[in-house]
Order: C-alpha cells, then structure tokens, then sequence
C-alpha cells in the first residue's frame, strides 16, 4: 500500500474518532453539568416556596399566640361580651394582620365569636364544588381544627396547630393556640382558630416571588421517590414532599410540592415549573462549535495533505530509490545529502551507519559491564549463556556458577513451579514482559527482583533464546508490605479498622452465599465512653480503648474478627455461626468489658458495653443491610445498657 494511502487512513480515523470524541465528552460532561444546574435551580425555587410558606405559618402563629395568651381573652372566653369584640376585633384590623377568618372556641368546641373577611368566592382557589356559604365553610373549618387535635389539653397551653390544609376544597392556612393568660399557666378555655384562604391575589404575589411557574393543585399520590423537606422554622406540623424531578417536553421541567397534614394526610400540592435555560443555551453552543471544528479541522487536513505531498512523501520515493541502490552495492553506494531537514540528515546518517554499528557492539559490551541492573541471556531451553557483573553481585553467586545452569536452579524449593509460570508465560508471549518473581540468592536468602525478558531471533525470524534485566525491589516489596499492613490495621488499638471491616464483611458474606452459611455481625458501643474523656483526658481515653480491644482479642476465638470502626465503636464479625454462638459470645463479651479497669492511678467501673446482633441472611441480605440491622440493635441495648439484643425488625 502507498505511505500516501496509509497517510489517509491514519489520521482521517483520527479526525473522525477526534471529533466524535468531543461531541460525546461535551454531551456526556458539560450538558450534564448545565442539565444539573438546571435541576439545581428548580429544587431552590421549591425550597424557596416551602420556605416561605413556613414563615407565613410561623407569623400568623406568633400573631395569634399574642391574642390567645392574654388575660383580656381569658376573661371573655369564660364570659363573653360584645365589648372586647368591640374594643379589639374589627374587619379593618383582619385585613392589617392578613387574616381572612378569627374564629373563638370555648372548651365545649362552640364559636364564641367570629370575624369572617375572606376573598369574594369569584377570587378563590378552589378544587371541586365550594360550599354553599360561609356558614358551612366556618363550620367545616371548625370540624377540621378539632378533627386534629386544636381542643387536646392534655399537653397543656403549649399545644398549637399550624397547617397547609384543604377545607372544603379550599387551600387553606390555618393556625390555632389554646386561650390561656399572659404567662400561659392558666389551664386552657378555648382556642382561638385563624388563618386566610389561598386567594388569587396571594397566589400571585407568590409568582411575583418566585423566578417560576407556579400553579397549585389537589392532592396527588405520592411514592417513596419524593424526599422529605424540613421546615426551618419548626413551627409548621406539616409534612412537605418533594418530588423526582420530571421534563415537560424538551424545554420545561418540573417537581410538586406536597403538603401532608399533620396526621400525614395529602392535603395541597403545587406544581413548579422552569424552563430548562441553561441545558438548552449549553446545546446549542456546543453544536455551534462542533460545526465550526469540523470545517476548521477538514480545512487544516487538505492543507496538511497537500504540503505533505508536497515536501515529505515525494522526497521519501527518491531516498527509497538510493536505499535500495545501497543494499545491491553497500561498499560504493551511498545516499545523496539533498537537504537540511530531518530527511536530509537521515541520508547523511545513513552513510556512516556502518561505522557506527562497528562501534555500537563494543559500546553495548561496556555498558552491560558498568551497568547497575543485572543482564542476562539464555538459550531456549532457559540455560543461561551469559551475564554482566552486575547479576553476580546481586544474587551472591560467581559468574562461572551461574553460566551453563538453568535459570530454576535460582527459584529457590518451596514452590518452583508456581515461581517458573512468569518465565514461561515471558517466553512464550513473543514480546518484551515484565514481572516479579523470587530468586534465591547464595546466603540462601530470598530476594524478590524486577525481571524484564525479550525474544532473540535470527535474521530468518527462529526463536535463538531470551534476553533480560533483572533489577532488585525487595526493598519496595517489603515497604509496599508495611504499607497495606498500615491501610487495613487501627493504629490505636491494632484492631482491623473500617476499610479492612467493609472488604471483609464483604467477602464473608460472599463465602456465606455460596455456602448457605448463617454470618453473626455484633456492634459494640461503650456506654459513657465521653464521660472518661471528659474525666480524665484523652490519653486515659486511649489507654481504656486499647484495654477493651485487648480484652476483645482474649475473649474471641479463631476465625471471629475484631474492628474498632471509629471513637467507641467496635464490631465482632462471627462466620458460619451455630444457633446460640453469637448470644454466647455478647455475653462472654459483656462479662470481659464490664469488669473495672485501672488506668494512670484512676479506677473507672463505669463504662459498660452495648452490644446489637444481626444475622445473615436472616435480618439482611447485603452488608448494608446487615450493618444497619446491627446498629439498630445497638441502639436498642443502649436504652438500657450493659446488655446484648438481638435485631428485631419493625413491626
């Protein structure tokens, strides 16, 4: 095939791949980053929304908290009068406080008193028929107040409602305080119902918020997708859901907020929808570029080609020509110097390449005596024909030992068939292959070197045997031993530590699946661990550590495992359990640490263990699992202390 040819076929691939490579890095990383961020400012414009609707719950629950817990209210619960309606309830104070509806209920559930200013129907929310006046609405919200508790006392005057509900398919906020005095101590008559209906003149002031489209809606059904949102200001007994986020064609996206009340009843939700601006803008940037680099790269390819042939291709025929005017008379012939480029100087080097591979041998020779890495060649049946000084030294033998022998003679005894593999392998993959292997040097002694082996072949392409390096890294091997000792062991208690806990549990539980064994994973807390540390100092606390993990060593039995995870936290890992073996050894185990140690001159019986069980497969199928079964137990040992308990799952 012509250089030009192959020329083509190279790099138009390459400029193929190349510019394939970027549409896809572009679609893959910075559409999905816009796509995020995209994402990112729609759940902000929900947050945005929940947030603001707490603070409406927590102003209105303040303003009628001020008006319950007053001694003026109090006396009018118990005997009402028209004077305090008079003297402190009037349409135009409603309208100031942004109230729609106040509403006094006496002990019995009865309005004492009502002021009603709501929207005109005709500007209202509503989901589904509305009611038939005001009268049935007033009532309606009554019923829901105290199908919610707004009349249970028996938490006392503290006890207060401050929900997003659906009243007569109305949205609705709504917030109640039991009527007490000034301190609140007075035992609650009454309660003072108030809030305001979800008009249209208060949806839009919300839209004005927000940089979204925003529409309210009656309730949906949820699923376990849809995240639970917490209220910052802690008032709010509702329950806000946030869901997955959907796409409404190409360009719009959007999430529903869903208020549950407080018994987790659906009540409202609102759909919030935003384009999808960055993800587009980002798409149609990229395509732009894309375009553009591909008219600029095939631009540059023609030019390229061109002066290739140019400059490069025409001149590499004519030294093809003279190089195989060479190899019919390499005495006389010679290639003409036609140029100060590289090609012109590869004519020029041409010329004294034979005196340069007359000198080149003897050079080689002395490097390999001078050379610091051992060398090597050997035969193909792996008898060693030659190697430098440097080989010697490292493997303690005299040249004339190791000269004439097999190379496996050096593997040492214990397992030289295994050790043989990657010399085997080495030769028989037809190219250069690097790998470890051990080596038993004269002392007897066992290195481990770095041995890079290559094919030798004749002029006619046979196999003539191998050549090699041969380097020594005991010393790494040694370091990178003492490092994976370091990443799996706990440094304070010399324990296993977290990283050697997953990989192991792990690892059991695969043994565990294939066997249809049953795996026991104990968590062990110490009960009043800080009070030590806060005691005594930290270096007491310590000291108690490494006492409990070597009590742990001394109380378990071959093959369990011991972990500190972190702080006070242990884990016992138990494989193939039998059916009483892990409360055995939980009571073996409270036995051993319950008992007092004695540490710096202080005497500390105080701390005590928690222990929770989890067996597999019975309590979990995945480590996981088993691992939040385990802590679940533990925490439930811990409401008592000094005890074990055994995984319950929740009814």
């Amino acid at each position: 095939m012509p250089l030009r040819s192959r020329l083509l076929r190279l790099f138009l691939p390459l400029l193929i791949v190349s510019l394939g490579g970027i549409w896809l890095l572009s679609e893959s990383i910075l559409l999905s980053r816009f796509d995020r961020e995209d994402e990112r400012r729609l759940q902000e414009e929900a947050l945005f929304l929940q947030n603001k609707l707490d603070f409406e719950l927590k102003r209105h629950l303040d303003i009628v908290h001020t008006y319950a817990w007053w001694n003026a209210t109090y006396r009018f619960i118990q005997k009402p009068d028209d004077d305090f309606e008079r003297e402190n309830l009037d349409h135009e104070m409603l309208d100031d406080l942004g109230f729609d509806f106040v509403l006094f209920l006496d002990e019995r559930g009865r309005v004492a008193l009502r002021q009603w200013s709501p929207a005109a129907p005709g500007q209202r929310v509503l989901f589904g028929a509305p009611s038939a006046s005001d009268q049935e609405l007033a009532q309606a919200l009554v019923r829901r107040a105290l199908e919610l508790g707004a009349m249970d006392f028996r938490h006392g005057t503290g006890h207060s409602l401050s929900e997003l509900l659906l009243v007569d398919n109305l949205p609705t906020l709504l917030v109640s305080v039991p009527i007490s005095d000034n301190q609140g101590s007075a035992p609650p008559k009454g309660v003072i119902l108030a809030g305001y209906f979800l008009d249209q003149e208060r949806l839009g002031g919300l839209r004005e918020q927000m940089n979204a489209d925003l529409l309210p809606q009656p309730n949906a059904p949820t699923d376990p997708s849809w995240r639970a949102l917490h209220s910052r200001t802690g008032t709010t007994r509702n329950q806000a859901l946030l869901s997955p986020r959907r796409f409404l064609g190409e360009h719009r996206q959007q999430v529903s907020l869903q208020y549950l009340s407080s018994r987790g009843e659906p009540q409202l939700r609102f759909d919030i929808t935003t384009p999808r601006q960055l993800y587009l803008q980002g798409e149609k940037t990229i395509n732009f570029f894309l375009g553009t680099s591909l008219l600029v790269a095939l631009g540059a390819f023609l030019v390229g080609y061109l002066a290739l042939e140019l400059w490069v291709l025409r001149r590499v025929q004519r030294l093809n020509r003279e190089v195989a005017e060479v190899g019919r008379n390499s005495h006389s012939a010679r290639l003409s110097d036609f140029g100060n480029d590289e090609l012109g100087q590869l004519g020029g080097e041409m010329n004294q390449m034979l005196e340069r591979l007359e000198h080149s041998e003897a050079r080689d020779r002395a490097i390999l005596q001078s050379m610091r890495d051992g060398y090597f060649e050997m035969d193909t049946g792996g008898v060693i024909l030659t190697v430098n000084p440097a080989l010697c030294q490292l493997l303690g033998h005299p040249c004339e030992t190791l000269v004439g022998h097999p190379y496996y003679e050096l593997l040492g005894e214990d397992d030289p068939a295994r050790t043989r593999q990657p010399f085997q392998r080495a030769m028989q993959s037809g190219a250069g292959k690097t790998f470890a292997v051990p080596l038993e040097r004269a002392d007897g002694s066992l290195g481990y070197f770095e041995a890079t082996v290559s094919l030798v072949h004749d002029l006619q392409g046979e196999l003539r045997g191998y050549r090699g390096i041969v380097r020594d890294v005991s010393d790494q091997v040694a370091y990178q031993q003492q490092l994976l000792e370091m990443a799996y062991r706990d440094p304070l208690t010399g324990l296993g530590n977290r990283k050697a806990f997953e990989e192991q549990l792990g690892q059991a539980l695969f043994r565990a699946g294939n066997g249809g064994a049953e795996i026991a994973l104990l968590y062990l807390d110490l009960d009043r661990f800080k009070e030590v540390n806060d005691r005594f100092g930290h270096d007491i606390g310590d000291a108690l550590l490494r006492t409990v993990a070597e009590r742990l060593r001394n109380t378990l039995r071959q093959p369990d495992k011991a972990y500190r995870l972190g702080g006070d936290e242990f884990a016992v890992l138990l494989e193939d359990s039998q059916a009483n073996s892990p409360a055995r050894l939980a009571e073996r185990l409270l036995a051993a640490l319950v008992q007092p140690i004695a540490l710096g001159g202080e005497h500390i019986d105080f701390v005590t263990p928690s222990i929770g069980i989890a067996l597999y497969p019975r309590h979990a199928g995945d480590a996981e699992g088993l691992v939040r079964a385990a802590d679940s137990a533990m925490y439930q040992a811990k409401r008592q202390r000094n005890r074990y308990c055994l995984y319950q799952a929740p009814s």
